[in-house]
């Protein structure tokens, strides 16, 4: 019976399992006898029984009873038992006929049970069968389900309910998000609390298992923002997170793997208390939080499995509790503690140990148990443990790359196995397709469309709303657009669309493949929002054009005839439709067409403008997806090109449609007969690669007699290339020019086909004519070897959007006709090459003169030249054509046959210019090379023309060097002679050895005729180390003289030669001679072709730089240098060291140099006659410390040579051997400054290089004697290297003793110090010495230039982009000489060079920037790859007016950025790129004409303007004597205090640099020059000097701020006092004062506005505190705006406020004292009572309280009238203070007037007059905040009602900011951070030592003088040096000081402490060693002693 009951199969009911417990016999246990049977009567309990057979009490009764008796008594007992014995018998017998009849029935129930069990199991084997059937057909159902899996994998709140399909069984079911308690709480986190401890999650995260779990139980792992993950031991990891800027929270965990296979992994997560750790403490990476919270898990468990796109369910189930970690404990703030973590209620942990709450408190700490708000501990562990579920999710999100798979999938899988269309969707797309239709065809165009790049068009049907429609071309394949807009549930699309209170997407409606889309739209207040629910499906199909396309059909919900899926909050919205249609065409492989045709009915009776407004809208879609998908224009054309070429190739000999032939008959007549040139007249070309001709064909009826034009030119490409880029004619570039032009170009898209297309255009004309309308066909055809495109204008109305007027058509007939060459057989460049042919005809109708059409037939043929350039391979080409002529050399050498002629032409050349020639006669030129010689001589008794040689030598072998200038046509050649001023040039090849050379150039005057050469060249290799080419006049018929156009034959000759010398590190070298002599003829005089001699002789540099490798030349050299320094062991180091510090120091009279280079320290003096000077300059130099030793050790390198500029060098090598040690010599040319001619200086040193121990190295150059015989065996290097120099140019021997230290930096970069004595003789003067050593410190510039620039772009970092600006500002004072620069700097810097091969518009746009040329200001959104060269330039532009609006460069710079998206795009990518422009724009705004006068005169004119006025009115009131004399005192004493102020501020600014700079300063004060020079400091860029208080900018505001506080409002109050007064007394109101008034006022708006604009603007500012600064928004327009706005707002406040004063004074002049100093001493205790009066400048004592009461007076008084907004700053008066400030004076004078009193003193007319302007102005002031709040970023409106004080925020941004912001802390008022100074001092301690070795900018020596010692770290004991102090603890481990600062007299309660916030410290400590060390606050040390 219990098998059948425990049986698996079998399951008894409820009522039977009561029945066969009902018919269980009674069981006992075996050793206790069965009770016996009870009589009716007697109780049922053991003890009756007993009782009854118990023996009778009294023991004798029983010897008393006779035997009857006895037998009578046995018997009544044994009758009782019987009777009692059957009664059981009768019982049990019934009992067990129940029971066997129990069993009967229960047999039968089991057969009915067993029958049961067998139907089951038919069922089960039937159940089976029907499985395997369904197993069979999986395939096919997978492949129609694979679309559902992949959408389902990638939508978060999908995951839980196919999770049990993909992963195997698991002890853990995924979360349901249909489940009412399961709720979203981040991007991709369920979550469900099951109990107030228990939560679970389930999150998707966007990495495999594999990985997540390896970071799970990785060390050192960054998990997430502020997520810092450590393992302490094994299976323990720790965990700490920041919740908030000021929380943390910690986690201490033990973790196990449970499980691990491909499906599934099973972590165990449960915390551990920090006792049953073995190390001794934890990691505190989150030291600055105020509170640290730990989260404590028990019965955790993690389970990951994975998902489909490389995703994983990371789901975690724990009950979780919260502990708050104080100093001694963990206090648990959960009404029930993990169980583990005490054993009885009572029992408490240790100081490391978790405390259960029902303790009440730690035994520790003594803190009571804290709640957590609203909640208690469960709604903090809500929060805690969410945030580390979302740091999880946004430590792995990639949603980006999900998409991006799931899109992917979608096109590999879902669209070839998407399910059949139903008939209801064929409907729909059918439909929507007519739609379309009819728009094509009805729709007009939307007005100012035409120059959009996307065509839109509206049709009103009269139905509802009005159908709009869009066509574009996208920069995306059509599957990938299509997909894109299909797919509705991405992650971008949901990121997007964040703000829609409903947005739902229903896959799959019933089976099909189409969606229900639900989204709610929302309406302006006072319209309840609509919710639209379309039924959306798609399409696949082949167009009639042959192409794919793509179509979505849109409709809405009510018309889908299935299940429709209901919505939550549905209810809310009213119903709106929508219905249209998305077509996605394809026109490459990567790019399409979009069209859209949509309507949108809001269900809103409006009118019909409305409504059209509201459907325009949705037409921006199209520029959306445009703009997003955008690529470079050029690469979409080219693969627009290729893509067509293909077609053209493939449809080669199709045959035309009938009217497609006879276009081309009419077309092709334009080119007449075959070969025919009859009639054809030449046209003046525009380029020398185009032939031009014109010609008049006979008009036919109807028709103007109109020129047509022909051009004939070969392109380096195939005749399809160039017929496809012709057809492409709205290509993306084109579209792009015609828009800028503001020409349309409209491509008509119903009259497209295979091989035609038709287009539209409007050609703008000049003033006072029409504009030209066009539309075009073109057809094309291709044949063998040759492509044909045939234009005709089409008669068909075109809408272009735009009036019809001022239009006229015309009319065009062209033919294309381009023809492939063949390649020739040896081509090297295996170039394709076709030539071109077109004719072209137009009429432009109207009215215009056909002669002006003719003679614009040039520039319409210009079409041929564009194709050339488009396809231009010329470098190609002519590498080809050198490096056979090359090889031709090589081969042919030895082996070619010389004529006599040509041997005696080869003698006649060498013995003119060779062996005729003394070498003694040679005259030296300037050579523009220094790397080589010119000369030149004249020809004994022969021609007057000059000779001239030039010699250099060439990194390249001779045959390279020949052909490169032998091969004349070649196409750079080509280029430079017609740039040159050449007409004609041609070449006939006579030999392999020999040419004809044709050439005509003109000479650029209009009086001479044109030259012509003709000259023959034969070259032969002489020997096999040189070759000769020599070149003499010749007499050909084939070129006669004139050439029949008037040209004069001019003679030359010379001669090649080229020698080879050895190689260098395996480069051939050659060295290269070059003479020539040219005689123009003619009434030229001599003299003049002899002037150009140094331009002819050119062509050698050119041919040297072309094969320059002097980089790898030298960088080889310098690697063996290198390798033997790091070799070289310390000799006399430190006798080095002691010779350049004793030559560094500085000397008295020390000047600056006349030009800098940015942060270089150069220093020099001069002595006038001695010919003594000095020089020192340190600079970094990128690169390593052996590397520039190197490079200064090879004195005779290249590079040493160029930025050396010497005339000649020499050196000799050590001759002991492995010594650095080595005599060098150089000749050095010393100029006069004053025209005095002076000999060139040798210097002659020995120079030697020593290392110093701590990793320095010493150069130095001590000067030596003259040995003749130690130099002749020295190699000398010369200007020409190859030529001798005997130093014979009367040279004058000097001495210089140079000493340079190299110290080793940070991010591998040297320190080089460099300085220098030079003795030059007697009698040079000083200017002459200066100008000298000044070119030797240069010498350490170029050299750091050069390092630079050998810096490749990836490894640039921003100090490396001020290096870059200052490479390009060096020498370049103005914009041609910047450009020059620009050009140099950009070939020689790999960066620079780089960038611009990347980025070809970079150099444009920097030139233009360069130029600093004034423009107006164009913002350019274009994205940064899609930049055209025009934009370049307009961005290069854009910056002078950004400049010219603010006050700092950074500032302009930063606005630059925020206007231009290229820009700020560019700046993310390249982080070196801003500080290089701020460096340019700095030097722009010094060197410009508009720049630094304009800030400097700005600046002039607010002073002196403002102090003129106040002049003036001076003088007014001292010409009306008495009557006015207290209006002139109060003037005076205004100037005065203003003046007073201005002079304590020099003082205060400048007490630390000596009384000689603050009676400098004071001049500058009391010559009322201030504000310009400050103005000059601030756009120069100074930035803050040693030893003073502010930097450049604050110290230009607090000047500015006295001038408002003492001269502008003190005047302004005593001006309108003065018109108020006359007004009053009836006198005549002069307008002079009126006009000083208004000057008065908008001087100072102007001047408050400045304040606050250039601290807003400031891009350092906006980085330290973003919260505050920022509130200028970025657009230029508004920008200017705003500004007006604050100069208007300003001067309203300061009238209002005026008016208040002189009202006041009116009724009595008491009262504006009482107001005034009532305000102010309200103000001041305002600021006491909030422990904010301590101003924030670090002075202290009562100097910093007399200073801080200045600074709040002040500050309240300009607040006050000036209403500057800046002052709403924490550390002035606050937000909400200055709030309501700004209209409490309007208030009380409104109220004033108001009063009776008022009348008094007040004529009725003026106080009639004064309530009318109180009116006015606070209508105005009003108007104008109002104004402001609307124009500047709304995100800024919070800080005009903050409460936040100075030490707030200055708190809150150390605890919040970076290492940068936190640096800020100590430049403040110690008050203000005095309560978070443990945390300051801990910060310190744990950044000094990595802050000592990165060198971040702001830890400077300046910063660490302002870091307060006590917070500084304390050197260990050993290594204590005087002064310092240090308690020992723990044997040697470093001392922790405990409280500081100074001593100081009274309590903390004491006035002075209350006032300035500051505690006073009181009690001495004593350590363990009893001394004292430092004085700090009590608490402090008790707290100190609590935690040791």
């Amino acid at each position: 019976m219990k098998a059948a009951v425990d049986s698996p199969k079998i399951r008894l009911s409820e009522e039977q399992d009561k029945k066969a417990g009902q018919l269980k016999p009674a069981t006992s246990h075996p050793s206790v006898a069965p009770s016996p049977p009870r009589a009716s009567g007697v109780q049922d309990h053991p003890t009756t029984r007993r009782s009854t057979l118990a023996a009778p009490s009294n023991e004798g009764k029983l010897g008393a009873l006779t035997v009857d008796e006895l037998k009578k008594l046995l018997k009544k007992v044994k009758d009782e038992a019987q009777s009692e014995l059957a009664a059981e018998c009768l019982l049990k017998e019934a009992a067990l006929r129940e029971k066997e009849a129990a069993a009967a029935q229960f047999d039968v129930e089991r057969k009915a049970n067993a029958e049961a069990v067998a139907r089951l199991n038919a069922e089960k084997e039937e159940a089976a069968a029907q499985l395997d059937a369904e197993r069979k057909a999986k395939d096919e159902a997978v492949r129609k389900l694979t679309t559902v899996v992949a959408e389902i994998n990638s939508d978060a709140t999908l995951q839980a309910r196919r999770r049990r399909a993909d992963a195997t069984a698991t002890s853990v079911e995924p979360l349901d998000p249909d489940n009412p308690m399961v709720r979203k709480v981040g991007a991709n986190v369920l979550s469900q609390n099951m109990t107030i401890n228990n939560y679970r999650t389930d999150i998707t995260i966007h990495e495999v298992h594999q990985v997540l779990l390896e970071a799970l139980l990785g060390d050192q792992t960054k998990l997430g923002k502020m997520l810092f993950q450590k393992v302490v031991e094994e299976g323990v990891s720790y965990w700490s997170f920041m919740f908030n800027t000021t929380i943390c929270c910690d986690l201490l965990l033990r973790m196990s793997v449970v499980r691990q296979d491909k499906e599934e992994v099973v972590v165990r997560v449960e915390s551990v208390d920090e006792e049953e750790l073995e190390s001794a403490s934890l990691p505190n990476p989150h030291s600055t939080a105020s509170k640290k919270f730990r989260l404590l898990f028990k019965e955790g468990t993690i389970v990951l499995l994975p998902l489909q796109f490389g995703q994983t369910s990371f789901m975690f189930m724990a009950q979780v509790y919260v502990g708050e970690v104080t100093k001694d404990a963990v206090v648990t703030l959960s009404e029930s503690a993990l169980s583990r973590t005490t054993t009885s209620a009572t029992r408490s942990t240790t100081t490391r140990g978790i405390t259960s709450a029902s303790t009440g408190v730690s035994s520790k700490s003594g803190a009571a148990m804290k709640k957590l708000g609203a909640g208690g501990e469960a709604a903090r562990g809500d929060k805690l443990f969410y945030k580390l579920a979302e740091m999880f999710y946004d430590r792995f999100k990639k949603e980006d790359t999900i998409d991006a798979r799931r899109k992917a999938d979608f096109i590999e899988n879902g669209i070839p196995n998407a399910p059949p269309l139903t008939e209801a969707e064929k409907n729909l797309i059918a439909k929507s397709m007519g739609q379309v239709d009819e728009m094509n065809a009805n729709a007009p165009r939307v007005a100012g469309s035409t120059n959009d790049t996307v065509e839109k068009f509206m049709l009103r049907t009269g139905e509802g709303a009005a159908w709009a429609m869009s066509v574009a071309k996208m920069d995306i394949s059509a599957v990938n657009l299509f997909t894109e807009l299909w797919l509705l549930d991405t992650y971008e699309l949901k990121a997007e669309n964040r703000h829609m209170a409903i947005r739902e997407v229903f896959k799959d409606l019933d089976g099909t493949r189409g969606i229900q889309y639900c989204r709610s739209m929302a309406l302006p207040r006072g319209f309840q929002g609509r919710l639209f629910a379309v039924w959306m499906t798609w399409k696949k199909l082949i167009d009639g054009d042959g192409r794919l396309s793509f179509i979505i059909a849109i409709t809405p919900l009510e018309i889908y005839p299935g299940t429709r899926h209901a919505v939550a909050g549905a209810e809310k919205f009213q119903e709106a439709t929508s219905r249209g249609v998305i077509i996605c065409k394809v026109l490459t492989e990567n790019t399409c067409e979009w069209t859209r045709a949509q309507q949108f009915d809001l269900k809103i009776n409006l009118h019909y403008k409305i409504t059209n407004f509201l459907a325009k809208q949705q037409l921006g879609r199209a520029n959306e997806l445009q703009e997003k998908f955008r690529r470079n224009r050029k690469e979409v054309d080219r693969e627009g090109v290729a893509a067509l070429a293909k077609v053209i190739q493939v449809r080669r000999g199709t045959p035309l449609m009938e009217d497609q032939v006879e276009i081309f008959e009419r077309c092709e007549a334009l080119l007449g007969e075959e070969g025919g040139e009859e009639g054809w007249k030449a046209l003046k070309s525009t380029s020398h690669e185009v032939e031009m001709k014109m010609k008049y064909f006979p008009p036919k009826k109807g028709e103007r007699s109109v020129g047509t034009g022909k051009a004939v030119g070969v392109v380096d490409c195939s005749a399809e290339k160039v017929a496809s880029w012709m057809m492409d004619y709205c290509s993306r570039e084109r579209m792009r020019e015609s828009h800028e032009r503001g020409s349309p170009r409209l491509e008509l898209r119903d009259l497209r086909r295979e091989n035609e297309s038709s287009v539209a255009t409007i050609e703008l004309f000049p003033l006072f004519t029409s504009d030209r309308e066009f539309a075009f066909r073109q057809v094309w055809k291709s044949e063998e070897g040759k492509v044909s495109i045939a234009i005709e204008s089409i008669d068909k109305l075109v809408d272009f959007g735009r009036s019809k007027s001022r239009r006229v058509r015309g009319s065009v007939r062209a033919v294309w006709l381009m023809e492939n060459l063949s390649i020739s057989q040896g081509s090297r460049d295996n170039v394709a090459k076709c030539k071109i042919t077109f004719v072209q005809q137009i009429d432009v109708a109207g009215v215009i003169p056909k002669w002006i059409v003719n003679k614009k037939i040039p520039e319409q043929l210009q079409a041929v030249q564009d194709a050339i350039n488009e396809f231009r391979q010329d470098d190609r080409i002519d590498a080809a054509v050198r490096e056979g002529l090359s090889d031709l050399i090589k081969e042919c050498s030895g082996e070619e046959v010389y004529t006599e002629e040509e041997v005696a032409m080869l003698q006649r050349v060498h013995q003119k210019f060779e062996g005729s020639l003394e070498e003694s006669k040679w005259t030296k030129l300037e050579s523009p090379d220094i790397f080589g010689t010119m000369e030149s001589v004249f020809e004994k008794g022969g021609s007057s023309a000059a000779i001239g040689r030039a010699v250099t030598i060439v990194d390249a072998s001779i045959g390279d060097c020949a052909a490169w200038e032998y091969a004349k046509m070649t196409r750079d050649r080509m280029k430079a002679h017609y740039d040159f001023g050449g007409l004609d040039r041609a070449v006939v090849k006579l030999t392999n050895h020999s040419e004809l050379y044709y050439t005509v150039i003109d000479l650029g005057v209009k009086t001479f005729a044109p030259r012509e050469l003709l000259t023959k060249a034969v070259w032969k290799i002489v020997d096999g180390d040189t070759m000769i080419v020599s070149y003499e006049d010749a007499e050909v018929d084939r070129f006669p003289v004139g050439a029949g156009k008037g040209y004069v034959r001019a003679s030359s000759g010379g001669f090649w030669k080229y020698e080879r010398l050895p190689e260098v590190r395996g480069m051939p070298q050659t060295r290269t001679t070059h003479v020539i002599q040219v005689d123009l003829k003619g009434f030229i005089p001599p003299f003049v072709a002899n002037s150009k001699l140094t331009g002819m002789l050119e062509l050698v540099s050119a041919m040297r730089k072309k094969f320059d490798k002097s980089l790898e030349i030298d960088a080889g050299r310098r690697v063996a240098i290198k390798q033997k320094i790091e070799l070289k062991e310390e000799s006399g180091g430190a006798k080095a060291l002691a010779q350049f510090e004793a030559l560094y120091k500085e000397k008295q009279g020390w000047e600056r140099p006349s030009r800098s280079f940015g942060k270089a320290d150069s220093k020099l003096r001069s002595e006038a006659v001695a010919g003594r000077a000095w020089g020192s300059s340190s600079l970094q130099v990128h690169g390593g410390l052996e590397e520039i030793a190197a490079f200064i050790w090879d004195f005779g390198s290249r590079a040493n040579m160029e930025i050396s500029g010497d005339l000649e060098r020499s050196y000799k090598d050590d001759a002991g051997g492995g010594g650095f040690k080595q005599v060098v010599m150089r000749r050095q040319q010393l100029e006069s400054t004053h025209g005095f001619q002076y000999h060139n200086r040798t210097f002659t040193s020995e120079m030697s290089l020593h290392l110093v121990s701590d990793g320095q190295i010493i150069i130095l150059f001590l000067p030596e004697g003259d040995d003749a015989n130690s130099r002749q065996s020295t190699r000398r290097t010369t200007r020409a290297r190859g030529s001798v120099s005997d130093g014979s140019d009367g040279a004058v021997e000097a001495s210089e003793l140079v000493a340079i230290r190299l110290r080793n930096l940070a991010g591998g970069r040297t320190m080089l110090e460099f300085v220098c004595e030079l003795e030059l003789g007697l009698g040079v003067g000083s200017g002459a010495s200066q100008a000298f050593v000044e070119r030797r410190l240069e010498e350490v510039v170029n050299l750091a230039i050069y390092f630079q620039r050998l810096v490749p772009l990836d490894v640039l970092k921003v100090e490396d982009g001020r290096a870059l600006g200052y490479d390009l500002l060096w020498k370049a004072d103005f914009s041609k000489q910047r450009l020059e620069r620009l050009k140099e700097v950009v070939e020689k810097s790999n960066a620079l060079r780089e960038l611009c091969l990347k980025y070809s518009w970079m150099k444009a746009m920097l030139g233009a920037t360069l130029e600093g040329s004034l423009s107006r200001n164009r913002a350019v959104k274009t994205k940064l790859i899609c930049v055209s060269d025009k934009e370049a330039i307009q961005i290069g532009k854009n910056l002078v007016p950004s400049l010219m609006t603010e006050q700092l460069a950074t500032a302009g710079v930063n606005e630059w950025k925020l206007q231009n998206r290229v820009v700020k795009e560019l700046m993310e990518e390249q982080v070196w790129f801003e500080p290089m422009m701020v460096i340019l724009g700095q030097s722009i705004v010094k060197t410009a004409a508009w720049g630094l006068m304009f800030r400097v005169i700005v600046g002039a004119v607010l002073s002196v303007t403002d102090l003129a006025t106040d002049l003036v009115v001076l003088k007014q009131f001292w010409d009306r004597g008495e009557e006015q004399l207290a209006f002139r005192d109060a003037q005076l004493a205004s100037l005065s205090a203003s003046i007073g102020l201005q002079l304590i501020l020099v003082v205060l600014q400048n007490r630390k640099k000596g009384l000689l700079r603050i009676l400098k300063e004071a001049l500058i004060v009391l010559m009322g020059s201030k504000g310009p020079v400050d103005a000059y400091r601030v756009a120069m860029g100074a930035e803050q000097e040693k030893d003073t208080e502010f930097d450049p900018m604050m110290e230009m505001t607090i000047n500015k701020c006295i001038e408002l506080f003492a001269e502008s409002v003190p005047g302004i109050i005593i001006q309108v006092s003065a018109i108020v007064s006359t007004i009053n007394s009836g006198d005549e109101l002069k307008q002079r004062l009126l006009f000083s008034l208004a000057v008065s006022l908008l001087t100072t708006g102007f001047i408050s506005a400045t304040i606050s604009y250039d601290f807003d603007t400031d891009p350092k500012k906006r980085a330290y505190n973003p919260e505050f600064y920022g509130y200028v928004p970025d657009d230029g327009r508004k920008r200017a705006f705003l500004f007006a706005t604050m100069i208007l707002l300003s001067a309203t406040q300061i009238l209002i406020k005026a008016t208040l004063i002189i009202v006041l004074a009116l009724i009595a002049s008491r009262y504006p004292v009482y107001y005034l100093l009532g305000d102010i001493v309200l103000y001041l205790l305002y600021k006491v009572a909030r422990r904010d009066f301590t101003y924030w400048l670090p002075l202290e004592g009562v100097f910093g309280l007399v200073i801080s009461f200045i600074a709040r007076v002040i500050a309240k008084f300009v607040v006050d009238f000036a209403a500057i907004i800046h002052y709403r700053h924490p550390y002035e008066v606050g937000g909400l203070y200055f709030s309501l400030n700004m209209f409490l004076p309007l208030l009380t004078l409104t109220f004033v007037l108001a009063l009776d009193f008022a009348n008094g003193n007040l004529s009725e007319g003026t106080l009639a007059l004064l309530r009318s302007l109180a009116k006015i102005l606070g209508g105005s002031l009003i108007f104008l905040f109002g104004a402001f709040l609307l124009l500047m970023n709304k995100e800024y409106h919070h800080t005009f009602l903050s409460t936040e004080t100075g030490g707030q925020l200055l708190r809150r941004l150390f605890l919040e900011g970076d290492d940068v912001t936190k640096a800020q802390v100590f430049k403040k008022h110690k008050s203000l951070w005095a309560p978070i100074r443990d945390k300051a001092t801990v910060w310190v301690k744990e950044g000094w030592a990595s802050w000592e070795e990165e060198k971040p900018d702001w830890f400077t020596d300046k910063w660490k003088a302002s870091v307060p010692e006590i917070t500084k770290p304390v050197k260990k004991t050993g290594d204590v040096d005087d002064g310092d102090m240090t308690a020992n603890e723990n044997e040697g481990e470093e001392a922790l000081i405990v409280g500081g600062g100074e001593e100081q007299k009274g309590r903390r309660g004491s006035v002075l402490g209350v006032i300035s916030g500051q505690k006073v410290a009181s009690s001495k400590v004593m350590p363990a060693g009893g001394e004292v060390m430092k004085e700090f606050d009590e608490a402090d040390f008790m707290r100190e002693i609590n935690r040791r």
